[in-house]
């Protein structure tokens, strides 16, 4: 029987040197420079998914598997490795995905306090960053034309032949092809960062203790001036981003004027910044200490996404509560 033969490889650049680990790291650099620098809309969440979904499970596939798909040595039998080629590896990439970001999110509980979006990039960051390091040193042990490698080159030239060479149907067939992709892909984009209407909003709610529990009832009816009540006042974002929000707590005495209700007088008794999560909530009890004396006030709530003017009011307020309390003017 005759021998079996064997493919030879020239090896390419991107044998040499991996440039696919390198383009791991750039989006990892990227993602924690939206981070850092605030940067919100598309971009931040394409590499956020990116980051989330994909390169954890690439960059374990790349260490498991350092070579690359095409026949290089003989069969089985002759110290033959497992080989995948590049389709079947994006698989597994987003199937190691799905099973190491639960682990991962396990890991971002237990070394930080806080479940925050910082919190969950660190650790899958630094798993990227190691695994990938492995899988570089690994693949740099192999003889270059074994390595795994991306034909970026390879693309690169296809497409420009396409546009290049051949008939001018073809020719405009390629282009028209190459723009349909890069608008799925931004209509893709826009659709992941824009929420629909309606998915985002904010909770904001007013409790009162009863026992050991907070409940929407029980609010005071009659205070008195000078003298503090406890209120807690309660924000559950589920907004898109994380936001930053202001709530202003007034006492008002008001009025009816052509069936509408007036502002004639108002202190302000409260104002504290917070920010919060998408998905995340915040209590924050404070004292109410009343000003104004008389029947029929209005103690009022006024939430702002971001910075709050001097004087809130209904109309430019994201969110509005209020009580109604009678106050007395004590000893």
């Amino acid at each position: 029987m005759s021998p079996e033969t064997h493919t030879v490889h020239k090896p390419t650049f991107g044998q040499r040197f991996p440039i696919d680990l390198v383009l791991v790291a750039a989006v990892v650099g990227g993602t924690y420079g939206a981070l850092l620098l605030d940067i919100g809309g598309v971009f931040r969440v394409i590499l956020g998914a990116v980051t989330a979904c994909f390169l954890p499970g690439y960059v374990t596939a790349a260490a498991l598997f350092p070579w690359h798909g095409e026949e290089t040595r003989p069969r089985r039998g002759h110290g033959d490795r497992t080989r995948i080629d590049l389709r079947e590896r994006a698989v597994i990439a987003v199937g190691l995905s799905v099973a190491v970001l639960p682990i991962l999110g396990l890991a971002a509980g237990q070394v930080f306090t806080e479940f925050t979006e910082t919190a969950v990039f660190g650790v899958v960051a630094g798993y990227v960053v190691v695994v990938g390091a492995a899988a570089a040193f690994r693949r740099l042990q192999l003889p270059e034309n074994q390595r795994l490698y991306v034909p970026f080159s390879g693309w690169v030239t296809e497409l420009q032949e396409g546009v290049t060479t051949g008939s001018t149907a073809n020719r405009v067939l390629t282009v028209a092809l190459v723009c349909s992709v890069v608008l799925a892909a931004g209509v893709l984009a826009f659709a992941v960062a824009t929420p629909m209407n309606g998915e985002t909003y904010t909770d904001f709610h007013l409790v009162t203790e009863d026992g050991d529990e907070l409940v929407s009832a029980g609010y005071p009816e009659t205070l008195t001036r000078g003298d503090p009540t406890d209120l807690t006042w309660g924000i559950e974002s589920h907004e898109a981003t994380e936001t930053d929000y202001t709530v202003v707590v007034m006492q008002e005495r008001v009025t009816e004027q052509d069936g509408e209700t007036v502002r004639i007088e108002v202190t302000q008794l409260d104002r504290t910044s917070t920010t919060v999560a998408p998905g995340d909530g915040e209590q924050y009890a404070h004292e109410v200490t009343p000003v104004l004396v008389g029947e029929n006030l209005r103690i009022g709530y006024y939430l702002y996404r971001g910075d709050a003017p001097e004087t809130p009011t209904e109309e430019d307020a994201y969110r509005h509560l209020h009580i109604w309390v009678d106050v007395e003017s004590g000893a």
